[in-house]
């Protein structure tokens, strides 16, 4: 077909009288579903007014719960570690931060200006850059006491509290 062609004529399918009744069948029965669905049954005002109170309920259960934990639900509380244990944690730590200036150093040639350099921070460690070989690494004790990492004398305490061999004694 071009576009000069006309349409073929489309015959009627159905008569507009067939089609008008059955709109109104169709409108009818929706009608009539619609006024099925609406009617409240005699049971109804029993059938979800329990919903609400269960639900207030357990909503306060949890929030007395959340509130004031018993002491089965919170468990034992986390172990805090001895002076010893507080000790080893602070050397490794200052060690493994020793370690990631190190790193620095290989990679960039260089000694970094400040910890914010490297990739990990530790906190509540200090770096005090002596010279562009030479640093220390330093952080505290329980009791206050300055732990000390120098560069220019590593002590073996530091690597076998990071777990990589050693004597063991602190510096």
């Amino acid at each position: 077909m071009s576009d000069e062609e006309p349409d073929l004529p489309v015959y009627r399918i159905s008569k507009v009288e067939d089609r008008e009744r059955l709109l109104a069948q169709a409108m009818a029965h929706a009608e009539a579903q619609e006024a099925q669905y609406k009617v409240i049954p005699a049971d109804a005002p029993l059938r979800g007014r329990w919903k609400s109170p269960l639900a207030w309920g357990v909503f306060c259960l949890a929030a007395v719960v959340a509130l004031f934990p018993p002491g089965w639900l919170a468990g034992r509380p986390a172990p805090t570690p001895t002076a010893g244990e507080w000790d080893r944690g602070v050397r490794a730590a200052v060690y493994l931060q020793a370690q990631q200036v190190e790193a620095f150093r290989l990679r960039e040639g260089r000694l970094p200006d400040t910890l914010d350099e490297l990739p990990a921070q530790i906190p509540g460690l200090a770096f005090v850059k002596s010279n562009n070989r030479v640093y220390q690494i330093r952080a505290r004790r329980l009791d206050g006491t300055l732990v000390v990492y120098d560069s220019a004398l590593p002590s073996t305490a530091f690597s076998a509290a990071a777990g990589w061999g050693g004597e063991g004694g602190t510096r």
